[in-house]
């Protein structure tokens, strides 16, 4: 309770300023709630206690008194405190004996500002109830929830019409014991009896309506007939929702099994895959070494022939011959293409890294690419803007990544047409190599899959006798492997800009 409530109730520091309280007929007397005893009555509330004196009354001990009882006290306190008016039916029990008296509650302070209740007491005559009695009682009679009253030693006493319902009215001799099916229930309430928590449990229960889920609270209270401790047991069917709880459980259940058994497919034809991709990756590592042998004899052996080392060969024999090494060139590039890709897909590409110039290798695909496009009337130019500079790599593979782009812009690019390659700085000082073309261009629909193994860019009349599509696939991966990034732009019939990022912190100054 906040202060400002507590700071406007009457405080008493001693008992003698209440003497005016006796001349008053009315049973009246001062409720300790914080040591739970009597502090103080008047005259009248010593005859409504059967007691001699007050010496007699305020010794009265209330330590029986269950957690319930003493949690109301705490609850009227902090409601009346607030203004509310509490006015309650209680049973209470001088000197043992039941008394059912109307009880208004009023908050006060006594001592060292210690939290009490001033209780007037109007007794009941015996066998007639008020108003608000006589409608409690109705309440409890049509009430679904089961409440029981069960005597000290266990035995039945009351049952609500919910209750006798549940458990068949005429089984009247039930103990506590035997309704809910097990010995050991009573002495578990008993000893619940003085912690602040009641005792509380969900119980499997054999009724008349079968066997059901009941949640079960049980409390020690007073008999207001006998004036015994009993045991107020109060039970609530909670059959649908434990079923409704158990219908979960099964179906999470049997989800579970499903995933995990989608799971184990799954993972099964990774597997499967995983197989199959290194299986398909051996083949073409085997095939590739084994097909390169016989095909650098052919290339060596038609340019020992078009040299004329065997003999002399005439014109037609002689551009016979330059097919021949160029085909077996050609097929020899698409070989090493399938070796690179099965290398990277099996993840054995290593890179053997250094600090080296990209000048060189600039240098050399220019003097590559510039007799291609003198044949096919095409323009290169080549601008290179950053000297002096050390890339952290492998410059055998980096070369392979400008010469499959190059070649790329190249082979698709008609007569005419111009391929441009760039590099400089970016804004952060990245060093960028930009490759444009004035080629036929790549679908926009295309783009996101362009850099997959055996994928082509063009459509199959350009693509026809220009590889497998594993040039795109193999920069990438080679970039990526380098830290750096490699992105395309392209429209259709206005050519294509690739560009390769390598970030600064694979760069020094030479």
């Amino acid at each position: 309770m906040t202060s400002s409530l507590t700071e406007n109730l009457p405080e008493f520091q001693f008992w003698q300023d209440l003497s005016a309280f006796n001349r008053l007929s009315t049973a009246i007397w001062i409720f300790d709630i914080e040591d739970h005893n009597i502090w103080w009555g008047n005259e009248s509330a010593l005859k409504f206690w059967d007691a001699d004196t007050l010496d007699d009354l305020v010794q009265r001990d209330f330590s029986t008194d269950s957690s319930s009882v003493r949690r109301r006290l705490h609850e009227m306190f902090e409601t009346s405190a607030q203004g509310d008016r509490v006015e309650e039916n209680w049973t209470l029990y001088p000197n043992g004996q039941p008394q059912m008296a109307i009880l208004t509650f009023t908050p006060i302070l006594i001592e060292s500002r210690k939290k009490a209740l001033l209780i007037e007491a109007t007794p009941q005559i015996k066998d007639e109830l008020d108003h608000r009695t006589k409608r409690i009682l109705e309440a409890v009679r049509h009430t679904p929830l089961m409440i029981t009253t069960f005597d000290g030693d266990g035995s039945l006493l009351a049952q609500n019409p919910a209750a006798a319902n549940a458990y068949n009215i005429q089984e009247k001799s039930t103990t506590i014991e035997e309704r809910y099916n097990d010995p050991e229930i009573r002495k578990r309430i008993l000893d619940r009896h003085d912690t602040p928590k009641r005792f509380r449990r969900d119980i499997k229960v054999h009724t008349a309506f079968g066997e059901r889920w009941h949640t079960l609270t049980a409390e020690i209270g007073i008999d207001p007939v006998s004036a015994r401790q009993v045991i107020v047991a109060t039970e609530e069917d909670i059959t649908e929702r434990v079923q409704a709880q158990e219908e979960l459980r099964r179906l999470n259940l049997n989800l579970e099994q499903r995933v995990a058994e989608r799971t184990h497919k799954l993972t099964l034809a990774r597997q499967e895959a995983e197989n199959a991709n290194r299986s398909k990756g051996n083949f073409l590592a085997t095939m590739s070494h084994e097909l390169r042998t016989p095909l650098n004899a052919i290339i060596g052996f038609s340019d020992m022939l078009e040299h004329q080392i065997y003999g002399p060969v005439n014109a037609k024999q002689t551009a016979a011959l330059n097919d021949i090494h160029s085909s077996a060139q050609h097929l020899l590039e698409l070989i090493n293409e399938l070796l690179d890709a099965s290398t990277i897909d099996s993840g054995e590409l290593k890179l053997f890294e250094e600090f080296f110039q990209h000048d060189d290798i600039v240098d050399y695909c220019h003097a590559t690419f510039e007799l291609e496009a003198m044949k096919k009337d095409q323009n290169l130019i080549v601008e290179n803007n950053v000297r002096d500079v050390l890339i952290k790599g492998d410059s055998r593979r980096f070369r392979q990544i400008l010469i499959n782009l190059l070649g790329n812009a190249f082979k698709y690019t008609p007569e005419g047409g111009s391929v441009s390659l760039q590099i400089d700085y970016d804004t952060d000082n990245n060093l960028l190599f930009e490759i444009k073309d004035t080629g036929i261009g790549i679908e926009e629909t295309r783009l996101p899959d362009i850099c997959k193994a055996f994928t082509q860019a063009a459509s199959s009349s350009w693509a026809a006798g220009k590889g497998v599509g594993l040039g795109l696939y193999i920069a990438s991966r080679l970039i990526d492997a380098h830290d750096g990034t490699l992105t395309i732009a392209s429209k259709i019939n206005q050519g294509t800009t690739v560009k390769v990022l390598i970030p600064n912190n694979r760069l020094k100054e030479a």
